[in-house]
């Protein structure tokens, strides 16, 4: 990883003082795994690293030597001994801490970036097995005269980002804080058909999804940072927006033409200009 970072070469930052990742951050899921499924995971870790192209476990797997098929590893993960969350908390711990080392190291400005974004992995039309791949709506490609669909998988992310400071020899860095897998409301009544009244789903609409994540990167941030929060017009709400500034958030986003600001719409703003 040192020659394609140019921030670490051997896991601290070139030229400047070094920090240490605990070991113990990386030990710190506690997964119960048997021998077979830990030479799957570790698999797929390292391939994730150096694969180009398609990150599908097939992919993946073709380029371990010594892998298995890739259905075996592909029932490693279908039939895992871990949830969503229990990944997912460490993780985030993990990612943060080290930014916030690298901020330390540096000697870098308390400003943190967090964006907002919402994205769509296309699948293949035929795709119909996976639970989260679904018809949604391509607001990129689509036109008021002629709406676009897509089959695949939404998600809401939350980034996280130290801006660049020439003046320390910093040029920024990053990390994808969190993520949410997005379902609509007729997929999540679907899938609950299925389900075991203890395993029923609940629809998070992308605001509630996106909300949860500044929740969480709240309680975890110390104190005596500035932080900016962008985002787009389709989560300019004034829930959200007043969310952030209670936290003592800085908000940078657009607004729709429709949405009113000091009690008139934003076109009637634009045409007084």
């Amino acid at each position: 990883m040192g020659q394609s970072d140019p921030l670490r070469q051997g896991g601290v930052p070139c030229s400047r003082p070094s920090y240490t990742i605990r070991p113990s951050k990386l030990c710190a899921l506690h997964l119960a795994l048997s021998q077979p499924q830990l030479r799957h995971i570790t698999r797929v870790a390292d391939a994730l690293l150096v694969a180009e192209g398609p990150k599908t476990l097939s992919h993946l797997y073709r380029l371990c030597v010594e892998a298995t098929d890739p259905s075996a590893v592909a029932d490693c993960f279908r039939e895992s001994p871990w949830t969503a969350d229990d990944l997912r908390r460490p993780l985030q711990d993990f990612l943060l801490e080290d930014l916030l080392l690298l901020a330390e190291a540096y000697r870098l400005d308390k400003v943190l970036l967090v964006s907002i974004d919402d994205s769509l992995q296309k699948k293949h039309q035929q795709t119909r097995h996976l639970e989260a791949v679904d018809w949604h709506y391509d607001h990129l490609e689509s036109t008021r005269q002629k709406p676009r669909y897509k089959n695949g998988t939404a998600y809401v992310e939350c980034n996280m980002q130290l801006p660049p400071q020439p003046e320390q020899g910093f040029p920024g860095a990053g990390y994808t804080y969190s993520w949410r897998i997005y379902l609509r409301a007729k997929t999540v009544r679907r899938l609950n058909r299925r389900r075991p009244k203890e395993r029923r789903l609940r629809f998070k609409s992308k605001y509630r999804l996106a909300r949860e994540m500044l929740v969480e990167l709240s309680r975890a941030l110390p104190p005596g940072w500035r932080v900016y929060v962008l985002f787009d017009s389709w989560y300019a709400s004034a829930q959200l927006i007043k969310f952030c500034r209670r936290n003592g958030w800085h908000v940078i986003c657009a607004l729709k033409p429709n949405r009113r600001l000091n009690g008139k719409q934003v076109r009637q703003h634009e045409a007084a200009l």
